[in-house]
């Protein structure tokens, strides 16, 4: 018995070549996009398997304009006063990767409460690109601190094979500690020293130092930050705690992680992606250790899409927010921009003008 084929009609002919090209097509977003894919997947049922990490023990925090530092202040915060308060010595400790303004502006709203600036720099990004240094190239700007800061430049390199992003950063968080112990050692003995361990971008209010400075409150406390993103006009929430304050020993080392379970509540601010120009941001993108969010996808580097994504309050890699409720995710996914700027640094509030691009309204960015 003779078997026959027949030939495809044309009609399937017609049928199968846009199904071949659209899987074709298909199959090629989801290769050139799998990173966004994969991470908006995570972020999206993140509420139903993780949970914030941050300490747990919230302590409510009470201040007023013009509020005394004293006994009383330490009672109305579970704490006792603090023995030998007047010689307590305060050093604020950061890396430096750009952050120019906001760098003023935390001097000088820290410089009544604070001893010694400490600043770390790199002529490298952490993901090994080169950059400039910016804080001993604009030193000048910051010639009122000058007797009270302390600077070192760290050499930058390439990434070694097998070395990541976060490598370099820990072990520039390791040189800040060497650089602490160095100083420390310096100073009398049985000098009560705190430090401030914060990124440049998370500003400690001036009286929650002086508070600190006051009371009693234990070997280490993180400080809860109002979370703001692109400039003051964009507040998230208030779930930015990685800042801290420890009161120095010898075990004690240069930290952004948990440390403890104390949380002080509304102790500053933490203002993320702030940067004056469009440039900045796109030395942030490819050079923190997050730098694998762009995931290949050079168009969000595009100087255009990053403007309008400032002015909307959207995510600068287009990604989902980091949120551990839908809840949360929901309201982060549409901010309404804030019309007050109550509450805010002094230093920012004084020199509005310069820093317009930090206040509600003042979204355009330089090129």
């Amino acid at each position: 018995m003779a078997i026959s084929f027949r030939r495809p009609s044309l009609r399937s002919k017609f049928v199968f070549i846009p199904v071949l090209l659209f899987t074709l097509g298909f199959l090629h977003f989801i290769i050139q996009n799998q990173y966004q894919i994969k991470n908006t997947l995570s972020y999206a049922t993140r509420p139903l398997w993780d949970a914030a990490n941050g300490p747990k023990q919230i302590i409510p925090h009470y201040y007023a304009e013009g509020m005394n530092m004293d006994s009383h202040a330490c009672q109305l915060h579970g704490w006792k006063e603090r023995d030998g308060k007047d010689g307590i010595k305060v050093m604020d400790a950061v890396l430096m990767s750009s952050e120019l303004d906001l760098l003023e502006i935390r001097m000088n709203e820290l410089d009544s409460v604070v001893d010694h600036f400490f600043i770390i720099e790199s002529n490298a990004t952490f993901t090994g690109l080169s950059k400039e240094t910016y804080f001993a190239k604009d030193r000048g700007r910051f010639s009122k601190f000058e007797k009270k800061i302390v600077y070192n430049f760290l050499p930058g390199y390439p990434l070694r094979s097998g070395e990541s992003a976060w490598d370099v950063e820990a072990a520039t968080r390791n040189a800040m500690t060497a650089l602490l112990r160095t100083h420390i050692r310096t100073l009398p003995q049985n000098t009560q020293t705190l430090v401030l361990m914060s990124d440049i971008d998370e500003i400690p209010a001036r009286h929650t130092v002086e508070l600190l400075k006051t009371c009693d409150f234990g070997s280490s406390i993180h400080l809860q930050l109002r979370n703001f993103l692109y400039s003051f006009e964009w507040q998230l929430d208030m779930s930015s705690w990685r800042a801290s304050v420890h009161l120095w020993r010898d075990n004690v080392y240069y930290r952004h992680s948990k440390s403890g379970d104390l949380l002080l509540a509304d102790s500053g601010w933490h203002c993320s992606y702030c940067f004056r120009t469009i440039p900045e941001y796109i030395v942030k993108m490819k050079g923190f250790s997050h730098s694998d969010r762009i995931g290949g996808n050079m168009k969000l580097l595009d100087t255009q899409r990053i403007q309008e994504t400032i002015c909307r309050g959207k995510d600068i890699f287009g990604m989902l927010p980091e949120a551990y409720s839908y809840l949360d995710l929901l309201s982060q996914m549409s901010l309404e921009p804030l019309t007050s700027a109550v509450g805010l640094p002094r230093f920012l509030i004084d020199n509005a003008e310069r820093f317009r691009f930090l206040l509600p309204g003042g979204c355009r960015r330089e090129d």
